[in-house]
């Protein structure tokens, strides 16, 4: 085991073009994960067993059911065994790397994969972050690229005071050096390449995080005493943007950027250092501009590798602009080198219909919960009113709930919703409204449905007579894998609102895997794919037809032999 070693191993997702490690249904099953009661932390021993987030700081409670998920995939799939755990202070011990040391030692960490463990430490009294890494992955997780994960990863998220989503923001370099040492077909030469590519400057000691708090957080650009124009084609705007990253555009006027992208991204001429990497191959690659109205999507084919995933662009009253909110949640990495688009009734889905497509955030979302890059500045400009009104009477319920659901349907960072949440949820506790709001959230942000379970249960528990909460309870049992109990949640949502295409669709998906999954001896097979064809009839002859929907959905059966 090395010392002075560090590393931030991801929970779930990659935060910037919105990553997810994505099992399939069945998987999300077997991963089932509820959450206990943490037992008493204790160097002697590893105080639970198949856990790997030991939150006794309390830092990373929102991210606990992605972390476990994701951290229990990394075992499986790469024989490394990684552990988070987070404390308030250094208990007994003089200093985080003897604490660390001991906790590995004594809790046997990667002792079952022939010492490929990790284990991650956060002293929250102390601020300080420790990997120790074990002696069978020293050779690819290296000092050079855990000082980049450190000084460039951790670092920006620290200064917003956004520590898990720092956390988050480093998957994608993880899991390709998980699956480097697992297939095993690497040179030291090779090694040496990625590290450089990364810029890291090595020697990845412990880092006192104390040290950024003196430093000023990143700051969004100064507005210009007249605002820019905005680009004249969704093709200008990509290029503009290129040109901008690359540090290059310092005398072009023109405004690429919606107003919600720069509140997301800071200084969005500043990218991190991995989108700079990719900038050689996105100004050299061939692309199309796929264009549906006022929506309009940089398209590199439906090729592997995740910096061929589409960029998308909207027009706005003062031109096209790079659109974060549907980036983020539309554009999803799986398994390096695999990306796909989310369904849904979002913009974009319809000009991507050649690409593999997944119903991970396709949620029964409309109206004042859908948004629109049309209104990005009036929207943008009532968060920051609603932030000053805050400030100024943080226990005005309405107020907080209100810059929580905004937060929520623009898709800000969990600093900017999870506090708001809890908040309101104290202030009102007979409300329904901030249990929905989370839901959402944990669907959208994290993928983490057996949290949002919990969430829409206690809503429907308060608006039982709201089809929406039946809708989104039947999504949820789907992607957990409980098909009757999903069905049995879209049929009341069917009685409380008979014109429901959602709900018929989704029921047809539902029969159409238990058509799939029941043996040819079973009875009930017919049933299932008669069931299945029966509800594509229903959502095909409610009176507001989802045409796009349906089209994908037809496909998605016809691929199941149920057509």
């Amino acid at each position: 085991m090395r010392n002075g070693r560090i590393i931030f191993v991801s929970l779930a997702v990659l935060i910037g073009l919105s990553v997810m490690v994505a099992g399939t249904l069945v998987d999300q099953r077997r991963l089932s994960y509820e959450p206990r009661p943490l037992a008493s932390f204790s160097f002697a021993q590893r105080p639970q067993t198949n856990r790997y987030l030991f939150d006794y700081a309390r830092l990373l409670g929102h991210y606990e059911e992605g972390a476990h998920k994701y951290l229990r995939r990394i075992a499986e799939r790469f024989h490394i065994e990684g552990l988070v755990v987070t404390l308030p202070d250094l208990q007994t011990r003089n200093s985080i790397e003897e604490m660390s040391v001991d906790i590995v030692n004594r809790w046997g960490i990667g002792k079952e994969y022939e010492g490929r463990g990790l284990l991650l430490l956060l002293v929250d009294r102390n601020t300080e972050v420790r990997l120790e890494v074990g002696y069978e992955l020293e050779d690819v997780f290296t000092d050079a690229f855990t000082g980049y994960i450190e000084d460039l990863q951790l670092k920006p998220y620290f200064l917003r005071g956004d520590i898990g989503t720092g956390l988050i923001a480093v998957m994608e370099e993880i899991e390709r050096r998980a699956r480097i040492k697992h297939q095993g077909d690497y040179t030291p030469g090779m090694i040496t390449a990625l590290d450089q590519e990364l810029l890291a400057g090595g020697g990845g000691a412990k880092r006192d995080l104390t040290i950024y708090r003196t430093a000023s957080p990143m700051p969004a650009s100064a507005p210009p005493e007249t605002d820019p124009p905005g680009a004249r084609t969704p093709d200008e705007a990509w290029r503009v943007m290129l040109t901008k990253w690359a540090g290059e555009g310092v005398a072009i006027n023109t405004d690429i950027y919606t107003e919600l992208t720069k509140m997301a991204m800071g200084d969005p001429n500043q990218p991190d250092p991995r989108t700079r990497a990719a900038l050689d191959h996105w100004r050299n690659a061939d692309y199309q501009v796929l264009q549906d109205g006022d929506h309009a999507v940089i398209y590199f084919g439906d090729r592997k590798g995740w910096n061929n995933a589409p960029f998308l662009f909207c027009r706005t009253p003062e031109g096209w602009k790079f659109d974060i909110v549907h980036q983020r949640r539309l554009v999803v990495m799986t398994d390096n080198p695999h990306w796909r688009v989310e369904q849904g009734n979002y913009p974009y889905v319809n000009l991507l219909t050649e690409v593999r497509q997944g119903t991970s955030k396709d949620l029964p979302l409309d109206g004042e919960d859908l948004y629109a890059c049309v209104r990005d500045q009036t929207i943008a400009g009532r968060i920051t009113s609603l932030e000053q009104q805050y400030r100024q009477r943080p226990d005005d319920y309405s107020v907080v709930m209100e810059l929580a659901r905004l937060n929520v349907v623009t898709g800000r960072r969990p600093n900017h919703v999870h506090p708001l949440i809890e908040r309101a949820k104290k202030l009102d506790p007979a409300s329904a409204v901030p249990h929905k709001y989370a839901a959402i959230y944990n669907v959208n942000a994290f993928f983490q449905y057996e949290t949002a379970f919990r969430e829409m249960q206690t809503y429907n528990g308060k608006r039982p007579g709201d089809p929406f909460g039946q809708n989104f309870l039947g999504f949820l049992y789907y992607r957990l894998g409980e098909y009757e109990k999903s069905i049995a949640a879209l049929n009341r949502a069917v009685e409380l609102r008979p014109d429901n295409a959602y709900a018929y669709s989704f029921m047809a998906r539902n029969y159409a895997l238990l058509y799939r999954h029941a043996k040819n001896y079973d009875p009930r097979k017919s049933y299932y794919r008669e069931s299945a064809r029966a509800m594509l009839h229903k959502a095909e002859t409610v009176p507001s037809v989802d045409e796009h929907r349906l089209a994908r959905l037809r496909s998605w059966l016809a691929a199941r032999d149920v057509l």
